[in-house]
């Protein structure tokens, strides 16, 4: 599938904004994420593709693009709110990033609230 080449590209291009994401700075590298990457990952990810293979709903063209639109759309959103999240933990002060409102957390670090 395309689009899950596109988000395995993703994630490798932007690996450095990948390390400063939540699942990353709190859960740690333990057993579950390192389980969960070898076992589950793989598995969800191709899932969808398996059924398709063994169950062709024999879509029109109008369904597959709009759910080719869809997917753009979705990748737009997830890519451009993970690039302003991690330009704003690296510099708040960045004038990209400077007009958002944040809120200070228990832990020191900035929530950002817009």
């Amino acid at each position: 599938n395309a689009f899950q080449l596109l988000y395995v590209w993703d994630a490798l291009y932007y690996e450095q904004a990948i390390l400063t994401t939540m699942d990353i700075t709190t859960d740690g590298f333990g057993f579950m994420l390192a389980f969960g990457d070898m076992t589950w990952v793989p598995f969800t990810y191709s899932l969808q593709a398996r059924l398709l293979v063994d169950h062709d709903p024999q879509l029109p063209t109008w369904a597959l693009a709009l759910i080719a639109l869809a997917n753009c759309v979705g990748y737009a959103v997830f890519r451009g709110a993970n690039s302003q999240k991690d330009a704003f933990r690296r510099d708040p002060t960045d004038p990209s990033v400077a007009h958002l409102k944040w809120m200070p957390t228990k832990r020191g670090s900035k929530l950002l609230v817009s």
